[in-house]
């Protein structure tokens, strides 16, 4: 079989009107050297055709008869939970929608933008690729939502009992948990909502939602849920919680000590909140790995990513990234993830302060301070302190930020 066969991406579209298959062949036809492309009519159809061959990505319509789009997917995220899962849409369908918020990675709107939908099926399998261990692939695949904390969550619910409730409250709220943020963001920023500008922050996400939307999103179909404990005996939820919105609010507030714009600083705080989103990833879906990856890092001074690639094959920064982008949010929030422990070898690099640089050095800062395992090793690039934008001031930053 030649290597380029094999190199192929294998997608599966899925829809019931034989004329918007037909229509959906003709779009893609530049993309046959590309992607290996079959189409099917029918959920039912495309879960028997998945017993002989597994795709790589699955697009698929909403409003089916049999079973409907948000059936397959649910079903596609239960038994091939490494298939990328793409709904292909119109805006009638925000009932069923709902349905498979959990289940889909990314949402498209019809009619489609066939540039659009060839930048978003290489994107997504492109981070599929950059993932070394099938095994994380398959558990970060599966996972419809990241935990919440049961604090917030409480209090998101009673804000929205209450008919006064503004977006900026609701966005307040949002805004000190990672999963809630994680959540209104993916769908936000989905192409399904047709925006000309990708947001990254939440209060942004709920204005331009509604309280209306976001009431029902929240309390109807349960996207955020009360998380139960992480499994693990070193590292718990609100330890990551912690951690994280520390990180999220001490990175803005270096962004803003360097003047940098408020649309940066912005980025850089919903960059710092979800930074550790893999760390969530691995503590809950491999707890007892975790435990002894965290018994490394304590009793025998491994860096975190290091302790984890030995005992898993994975950091928690890629399999972060993986997932985020998966998702659809902001490149710029995937990059920090993915380069936050070594900002010089991120694509914005540490010549320029940048969100990257800012995550690292609040994560950096909250690692003096700390004595848990799992954040106390974090060490700041020594080549940073040498470049003119930060010579001489890291210290009195520090100070500044009162750690």
């Amino acid at each position: 079989m030649p290597a380029e066969t094999l190199n192929k991406k294998k997608v599966l579209f899925v829809d019931d009107e034989p004329l918007v298959l037909q229509g959906l062949q003709r779009m893609l036809r530049s993309m046959r050297n590309e992607w290996e492309m079959e189409f099917v009519d029918g959920g039912a159809k495309a879960l028997e055709r998945m017993k002989s061959q597994v795709f790589d990505v699955v697009v698929s319509d909403m409003r089916m008869p049999g079973m409907n789009g948000a059936q397959l997917l649910n079903a596609l995220a239960a038994q091939y939970p490494d298939t990328i899962r793409i709904v292909l849409s119109g805006h009638a369908d925000q009932e069923l929608i709902a349905q498979c918020l959990g289940s889909a990675h990314q949402f498209l709107s019809k009619p489609c933008d066939p540039d659009l939908l060839k930048k978003l099926v290489n994107e997504t399998c492109q981070l599929s690729g950059d993932v070394a261990s099938e095994r994380i692939r398959q558990v970060v695949g599966s996972i419809d939502k990241l935990p919440s904390i049961p604090a917030t969550y409480h209090k998101l619910s009673a804000a929205l009992t209450k008919e006064e409730t503004t977006a900026a409250e609701l966005g307040k709220i949002i805004a000190q948990d990672i999963g809630m943020t994680a959540k209104i963001l993916k769908l936000v920023n989905s192409a399904f909502f047709g925006l000309r500008r990708e947001l990254s922050n939440p209060t942004e996400a709920v204005t331009y939602l509604g309280t209306e939307t976001v009431r029902s999103l929240v309390l109807a179909n349960g996207i955020f849920e009360e998380s139960s404990p992480l499994g693990t005996r070193a590292i718990t939820l609100e330890d990551i919680w912690a951690h994280s919105l520390s990180v999220g609010q001490h990175a803005k507030a270096i962004m803003r000590a360097l003047k940098a714009p408020e649309s940066d600083q912005n980025d850089t705080f919903t960059s710092g909140l979800l930074h550790d989103a893999g760390t969530l990833i691995l503590a809950r879906h491999f707890s007892k790995a975790y435990d002894e990856i965290l018994d490394l890092v304590a009793n025998q001074h491994y860096p975190n990513t290091l302790a984890e690639q030995r005992v898993l094959g994975v950091n928690h920064a890629e399999v972060g990234a993986y997932l985020i982008g998966l998702w659809g949010l902001p490149s710029v929030i995937i990059r920090c993830i993915q380069f936050h422990h070594n900002p010089a070898q991120s694509p914005e690099g540490i010549e320029k302060p940048n969100p990257i640089c800012a995550v690292h050095l609040a994560d950096g800062f909250y690692a003096k301070n700390s004595r848990h395992p799992a954040f106390a090793h974090s060490i700041i690039d020594p080549t940073l302190s040498e470049k003119p934008w930060l010579s001489g001031k890291l210290e009195q930053l520090q100070q500044s930020l009162s750690l």
